[in-house]
């Protein structure tokens, strides 16, 4: 288990010991805080029919490690939304009668996707959950669901991680340096850090604020900036970043009329990136850049 999820995994072994787990529980994170890992853990454990959960060598927890556990069901949250029919296969299955133990499991991952409809479809299970039924739901952004939904289940927020333990974690999985922004601009979650520093983004986006600074203090040309910058796939989250982290902080306590300006021209950038189709990248990047300078004078 990864070393920040060690608290949350013990509570959750304790309360299932105990037979005081909820019939619906809500794991909420951070992308990359792990959420998914914890869910299939539980699942594991409320799947074994052993003392010791989940004990990897009984015949359910052989079935679950072959991917065919009949007592399993993981709904599928590949698409852009859970629509309603996926939530009615989840009612039919959890009323059917167990084949390995008591327990039925459903992995609901991505909850936020859930349509309205599908929303409204699930709250009946949880109002009246069948016996020995269990719902994990994931999400990264729980304030999107419905309150009716949230208050049914058991909330287990799962904290950012910016911590030294993390950074160790870190530098303990890959070979490759590991940059002090990192976990912030991953919004404290260790595990997309890892991809982005896997994949080589985490170099792009430390070249990208380099030239973002360099340009700002003079040392770098409008040009070699946007160069820098148009081929550097999450440009927005990078600006985001940026701008809230090294050029807000910086400017703090001045002009409140200039602080406000610079929000304003980050909100028309993000307005202008979703509404404008087949915008010129590289004309856009180049106005936004002039403006921004000028503001952070």
């Amino acid at each position: 288990m990864l070393p920040w999820l060690q608290a949350s995994q013990q509570q959750l072994s304790a309360l299932l010991n105990a037979e005081q787990l909820a019939h619906a529980l809500l794991l909420s994170g951070a992308e990359g805080i792990g959420k998914s890992i914890l869910a299939n853990y539980l699942a594991d454990a409320l799947l074994c029919t052993a003392t010791d959960r989940p004990c990897g060598q009984c015949k359910s927890c052989l079935l679950r490690r072959a991917g065919n556990h009949p007592d399993l069901l993981v709904l599928d949250s590949s698409g852009n939304t859970i629509g309603v029919d996926a939530v009615r296969q989840l009612s039919q299955f959890l009323h059917g009668s167990a084949q390995q133990q008591n327990n039925k499991v459903v992995l609901l991952l991505q909850a936020e996707k859930l349509t309205e409809p599908a929303a409204n479809a699930l709250l009946k299970t949880l109002e009246e959950p069948p016996q020995h039924s269990f719902i994990i739901l994931t999400t990264a952004a729980p304030a999107t669901l419905p309150a009716t939904v949230l208050s049914r289940c058991q909330k287990w927020p799962l904290a950012a991680q910016f911590n030294q333990q993390a950074q160790q974690w870190l530098a303990q999985k890959t070979n490759r340096a590991v940059p002090d922004f990192l976990l912030t601009y991953c919004a404290g979650a260790p595990l997309k850090a890892l991809q982005l520093i896997e994949t080589g983004a985490a170099d792009h986006l430390q070249n990208g604020l380099n030239s973002l600074q360099h340009y700002i203090d003079g040392s770098l040309a409008l040009t070699g900036c946007v160069k820098q910058l148009e081929s550097i796939t999450e440009l927005t989250p990078l600006l985001g970043w940026f701008l809230h982290q090294q050029l807000l902080p910086a400017l703090a306590g001045k002009d409140p009329a200039r602080l406000l300006a610079l929000h304003q021209l980050f909100s028309r950038w993000c307005r202008d990136e979703k509404q404008i189709l087949g915008q010129n990248k590289q004309l856009a990047l180049t106005t936004m850049l002039t403006s921004l300078k000028k503001l952070s004078r």
